[in-house]
């Protein structure tokens, strides 16, 4: 079976521990939490002195992860079913990239062309495969929005394919992103970088 460890970036934030790890107790998971600097520190994080940001503590989590997969999991999420992981694990695969919600949104058209990505707060490959085509872009401003467009154009143009699986857990979104407005600038210039990546990658006119 396939083995796979759960990387959460985390940073403050503690009112989430008690569903978060319910889950994964439920779910007998292997975790590595990436603790961007929470004060006071996590008590079962890989704890950084700063505020790394999502991307790079992500990459930090596949890079300390010595399983076949790795499934990247936000921190604000509950219990649905205990099973939720066997889900995941069994729609794994070689040169398959799998998450919760595989979306064919507006958020991701580039150039009027719909774009497929999996929704960045579940998402897991295999190691190799997410080494292979470079893990998270870092150079996106945080809180990382287009990140995951960014990571499933990236495997599709590797050839991978993106697969849907349903997971007994409940996401609360957008509880540590901050103010979307505040934050619609950041949000102008990743659209810019993912689009440009887009162009680049698969020739589709931004």
């Amino acid at each position: 079976m396939t083995s796979i460890t759960v990387v959460t970036p985390w940073f403050e934030h503690r009112e989430l521990e008690k569903d978060y790890w319910d889950a994964m107790k439920a779910a007998d998971a292997k975790v590595l939490i990436v603790d961007n600097g929470s004060e006071p520190p996590l008590p079962n994080g890989i704890r950084l002195d700063y505020n790394s940001g999502f991307a790079p503590a992500c990459n930090i989590g596949l890079e300390l992860a010595q399983t076949d997969a790795v499934l990247f999991l936000n921190n604000d999420i509950s219990l649905e079913r205990p099973d939720w992981l066997t889900s995941i694990v069994e729609a794994l695969e070689p040169g398959v990239l799998v998450g919760a919600d595989l979306r064919w949104d507006d958020h991701g058209d580039v150039g009027g062309e719909k774009m497929p990505y999996l929704d960045g707060w579940c998402v897991a490959g295999m190691k190799e495969d997410l080494v292979d085509i470079g893990g998270w872009d870092e150079e996106y401003e945080e809180p990382s929005y287009f990140g995951d467009n960014d990571l499933s154009l990236r495997a599709r143009a590797d050839g991978m394919v993106l697969r849907e699986a349903k997971v007994g857990l409940f996401h609360k979104l957008n509880i540590t992103a901050g103010d979307g407005l505040a934050n619609y600038d950041v949000t102008m210039r990743n659209k810019e970088r993912y689009m440009a990546r887009a162009k680049d990658l698969l020739g589709v006119a931004a």
